[in-house]
């Protein structure tokens, strides 16, 4: 008997599509999709879009692979966790662009629920903090700022979800509207204790629950899809942690992809609260809730693709960042806060820029200060993770798109002067998911590779001048660099 698993990974530039079969990724399929940029600050996507390439993605594997729908054993999610969508539940059709986690549109909305003193009340019930990154200011803007929202909320008519429970609906045709906790744990609405929507949050949000979707296990089953059992679902970053095997208490994984997340396996432990990281709902399953500590870094891969799209125009990117990275380190800086800066600073008025630079400044120089602040910023959420926890981490796994950088890996363990673990497979968050459903997935050979930290780096000063900068530039002071 054929025991084909499909698994779609929608995450924030495209959709992938796995095919596996016996726990072993037979294809993959891939579709980009567009990012919407309508003002500064704000990023949105097309919900028609990603539902089509899904749609898309799904009858080439079909037809490429001459497969029956009788010989797919099921179908399973991950997906970007905290883009939020609405949409109308008697024509199925948005009634918005998606807002993408990366928006910034919501901070006056922040500021004043912080100064309404309502950011304890949040934290202590979600885990996370008051922020334009999580989805119940984008909630509460969509209430507030578009009227057929609010029309279609009043007439019991409208939908509005993480891009888990949007894809969910298109595949069972508009039967099911559900979503899972680790998404909705993203949503500043759940309670991650008692694994519900709550209702003093939603007032704050200005949302009805009405309007939410049901929450189920991870491991349950969410409809079909032309007869395929959908069951596995999941935020990435958090199927992530367990496709790398972060199953103990304390394991460390980073994913860096568009942005990054660094996430430690806390198991049962969900009472941690750090205004400078967040704790999250790993997964649940018929085990129980797992729980996670989480640092949230904005920019990572972005910025990458940002000064090689506005700025430098290298033909192969790659080489570059290679080429960069093999170079000297220069005294140059960059401040990754093109949308604002996350954990653990969370200034999300702070600008990106260059400091340090001369008249003998190369792009590969600009190229290396980009690459470096990335690894910067890891150490910056490794640090307060040791610091809340009182756990010293030995081991950092590694995943994601820049990882293939081997060397800007080998400069991270030197950085952290801890041993690094680079996954050679790029689907993990696509495993973590299947994960909850298909034990065979558990035994894939996953070929780890660890890099350990050498000795005498200089990095460690630098990343000290560059923590400097950034507390600095927080305060609007004049920025100076001594060599």
């Amino acid at each position: 008997m054929n025991d084909y698993r499909f698994i779609i990974d929608q995450s924030t530039s495209g959709t992938k599509l796995l095919v596996m079969n016996a726990g072993k990724i037979m294809k993959r399929y891939d579709k980009m999709h567009q990012q919407i940029y309508p003002k500064d600050g704000w990023i949105e996507q097309d919900p028609e879009e990603i539902w089509h390439n899904v749609e898309a993605l799904i009858n080439q594997a079909f037809t490429e692979n001459q497969l029956h729908h009788s010989q797919i054993a099921s179908l399973s999610i991950t997906n970007q966790r905290e883009t939020i969508v609405a949409w109308d539940k008697v024509t199925g059709k948005p009634l918005y662009n998606a807002i993408v986690w990366q928006c910034n549109r919501s901070i006056d909305i922040c500021e004043r629920l912080i100064q309404q003193g309502k950011a304890d009340v949040i934290s202590q019930k979600t885990g996370l903090r008051v922020d334009p990154y999580f989805s119940g200011t984008k909630i509460q803007w969509l209430y507030d700022e578009i009227p057929m929202i609010r029309e279609k909320s009043q007439a019991a008519e409208l939908a509005i979800g993480t891009m888990d429970s949007w894809l969910i609906w298109k595949l069972t045709n508009g039967e099911v509207f559900a979503t899972e906790a680790s998404n909705a744990s993203r949503t500043l609405l759940f309670d991650i204790q008692n694994l519900r929507w709550d209702s003093e949050l939603a007032n704050l949000f200005h949302c009805h629950i009405e309007d939410l979707p049901e929450i189920r296990n991870s491991s349950d089953i969410f409809g079909s899809y032309q007869g395929i059992v959908i069951k596995g679902v999941m935020a990435d970053s958090q199927a992530a942690l367990f496709g790398q095997g972060c199953l103990k208490k304390g394991e460390v994984k980073v994913t860096l992809g568009t942005g990054s997340s660094v996430l430690m396996q806390m198991k049962k432990e969900g009472d941690f609260r750090d205004q400078r990281i967040m704790t999250t709902v790993a997964g649940v399953d018929n085990q129980g809730t797992s729980y996670a500590l989480e640092g949230i870094i904005r920019s990572c891969a972005d910025s990458i693709h940002w000064f090689n799209e506005e700025i430098a125009s290298f033909l192969d990117i790659n080489q570059a960042c290679n080429l960069a990275v093999s170079g000297q380190s220069e005294e140059i800086y960059f401040i990754p806060a093109l949308q604002g800066l996350a954990a653990p600073f969370w200034l999300q008025e702070s600008t990106g820029m260059f400091v340090g630079m001369r008249r003998k400044t190369t792009k590969l120089d600009l190229l290396r200060a980009i690459l470096e602040s990335i690894i910067f910023q890891i150490k910056a959420v490794i640090d307060v993770m040791e610091e809340v926890t009182g756990r010293k981490i030995k081991t950092v796994k590694v995943d994601g798109g820049v990882t293939k950088n081997t060397q800007l890996m080998i400069l991270l363990a030197d950085l952290l002067e801890k041993e690094v673990v680079i996954n050679n497979m790029e689907e993990l968050s696509a495993i973590g998911a299947l994960n909850m459903v298909d034990d065979k997935v558990k035994n894939i050979e996953l070929s780890p590779k660890s890099l350990y930290p050498r000795v005498n780096q200089p990095l460690s000063k630098k990343y000290k001048q560059w923590r400097d900068l950034i507390t600095i530039s927080s305060n609007n002071e004049t920025i100076e660099i001594v060599s």
